[in-house]
């Protein structure tokens, strides 16, 4: 767990300068550069692992310290990086003792060329980052100029990318040291004269307010309700609920130029998922065009692995036998018609009331979800 050290304010000027200053130290290490040569649509532990033993010196150091999650000599780091550790720590981002220096269950990635602290890759997280998230940012398009809408923002991956091209852009977050990490990432990269974040619900944090672009990757896995979840992955029966609640708030706080971006899974019976009747059905009423956009389709039987890996997850939390669990699963998912889980895109604008699929999942079964 994090520190609650990390939720004091970011956005004092001493804090917000030494993050600035170690972001300009990693950019002169090499760290930055080495972060560029990993796939840059999944976090890969092990992949890391290997990289960093093939290398010597301060770099190896940085590595092991800032992307594996080890503790190091304070000595052995670069100057400009071991002079900004006492700051550091006082912030609850790294912490010290007997001579070394630790990361708190963070790792630093440099997804789309904005520094990226976030929670070590982990089963059952609180702040969640994935391989979901990166699938978001690579599809992100948001309006040059606009104002853009970050929603489930977790430690802010989708908000920085969004600043690439957006003139402002809002971070809402109902996870209180989630919002604390963002406002970390925002300083760090500079940025705090043009993003925000909003501790809060969804659209319970923007009443009112109209944006050009939203985004989103929301708790997305479907989890039957008398079975206990990470709340950061329960996205109800079917894995939609929170992309509803969502959609529901488009009419109000989407502008008429404006574009919202979705990923998740949802239940589906190996080629329709079960939302496109009720897609199709807002779509009329609200006078939205949707597309939603399969890659994958994944078995979600009895005995399929990611059952497994569902059970084992909420067995983790509730304690209850994993296949117990797993019946339970399944029954819930047969009772919705779901046989498979999709894995999809979705983009919704104003438009003429039209709902469509495109499925570009391989013939295959692939370890790749989200692209094809």
């Amino acid at each position: 767990m994090l520190s609650s050290a990390l939720e004091v304010d970011i956005d004092e000027a001493a804090v917000a300068a030494d993050l600035r200053e170690l972001a300009a130290a990693l950019d002169r290490s090499g760290y930055g550069e080495i972060l560029t040569c990993f796939l840059p649509h999944k976090a890969q532990a092990h992949i890391w692992a290997q990289t960093a033993a093939k290398i010597d010196g301060p770099l190896r150091t940085l590595m092991e310290l800032f992307l594996l999650g080890r503790a190091v000599p304070q000595d052995d780091l670069p100057a400009r990086v071991g002079d900004l550790i006492p700051g550091l720590a006082a912030t609850g981002l790294v912490q010290t003792g007997q001579g070394a220096v630790w990361l708190p269950n963070l790792i630093l990635l440099r997804p789309m060329g904005q520094w990226l602290w976030c929670q070590r890759p982990h089963p059952s997280p609180t702040m969640y980052f994935g391989d979901d998230s990166l699938a978001l940012v690579h599809r992100m398009v948001t309006h040059r100029g606009g104002h853009t809408l970050d929603l489930c923002a977790g430690p802010g991956v989708q908000a920085l990318t969004a600043s690439l091209r957006s003139d402002r852009v809002t971070a809402v977050e109902i996870n209180p040291v989630a919002a604390a990490l963002c406002r970390t990432n925002i300083a760090m990269n500079g940025l705090g004269d043009r993003m925000e974040v909003r501790l809060g619900d969804l659209y319970g944090a923007v009443p009112g307010e109209v944006f050009d672009d939203i985004v989103s990757n929301p708790p997305l896995l479907p989890v039957p309700e008398d079975v206990q979840f990470a709340f950061v992955g329960d996205g109800g029966r079917d894995g939609f609920d929170i992309s509803w609640t969502i959609l529901d708030g488009l009419p109000e706080h989407l502008s008429d130029r404006g574009a919202c971006r979705i990923v998740g899974c949802v239940l589906s019976d190996g080629y329709v998922p079960v939302v496109m009747d009720g897609l199709g059905k807002w779509a009329v009423e609200h006078d939205f065009d949707v597309l939603l956009t399969v890659t994958a389709h994944v078995e979600a039987h009895r005995d399929s692995s990611f059952l497994r890996s569902m059970s084992l997850m909420s067995s983790a939390i509730s304690g209850e036998p994993a296949d117990v669990l797993q019946e339970r699963y399944a029954a819930d998912y047969a009772e919705l018609g779901g046989s498979h889980v999709a894995f999809y895109e979705l983009c919704a604008r104003r438009g003429g009331g039209t709902a469509r699929l495109a499925d570009v999942s391989a013939t295959k079964r692939s370890a790749e979800v989200w692209f094809v």
